[in-house]
């Protein structure tokens, strides 16, 4: 969804630098941790998350389910035929993926190897919260399933997501798509920390 995806990139480049921190700590210092293997490794696994993973997907619901992806923020969104200024917003949220994951990537080394720790913690923690309060605050759009112009019009009538089985069939298929990698990222994030326990 357009509401949370790029905070989930951000939380997640921050989580795993916080995940690695003690491989983070041994190989590499504040002043030379951009050159390090260690945060090319990192920075890499994060970019391509969003590249390959996160990215294809919700360009899937956003062509196939507009208003939705949306989360019917606008007809902006949907009115993308023949009108590149609102194409670009969902160029604009693609690359707000890859700098979100790069952000969080970085500032998660700068305060690991800073000894703020509990600091970052708050922030992924907060921005993650965050997240979920605007979903929530978004009701009943996260559940009802339409164009915007319907949604606009009387949300309450549009069918809930796991009423049309294409939708909840492919919504479920890519959130598995994109959790097992990040879940794939985490492990290793941690197994490097693990070796040096």
């Amino acid at each position: 969804m357009v509401v949370t995806d790029i905070q989930i990139c951000f939380a997640a480049g921050a989580l795993f630098a916080d995940l690695a921190a003690p491989a983070i700590l041994a190989s590499t210092n504040a002043s030379s941790f951009r050159e390090s293997p260690i945060y090319t490794r990192f920075r890499h696994r994060l970019l391509t998350y969003p590249a390959l993973v996160l990215g294809p997907s919700a360009t899937l619901l956003m062509l196939s389910w507009p208003g939705w992806e949306s989360q019917y923020l606008g007809s902006a969104f949907t009115a993308t035929d023949g009108s590149p200024g609102n194409a670009s917003l969902f160029a604009l949220f693609l690359l707000l993926l890859a700098l979100g994951s790069w952000f969080g990537n970085w500032l998660g080394f700068k305060w690991v190897l800073a000894g703020a720790r509990t600091r970052l913690r708050a922030v992924y923690g907060s921005v993650l919260v965050g997240t979920i309060v605007l979903l929530l605050g978004r009701w009943p759009a996260p559940v009802r399933l339409g164009s915007y112009v319907d949604f606009a019009r009387d949300a309450d009538a549009l069918p809930f997501i796991w009423q049309d089985t294409s939708f909840f069939v492919a919504l479920c298929a890519l959130t598995a798509y994109c959790a097992v990698p990040l879940g794939v990222i985490g492990w290793q994030a941690y197994r490097e920390s693990a070796r040096l326990r």
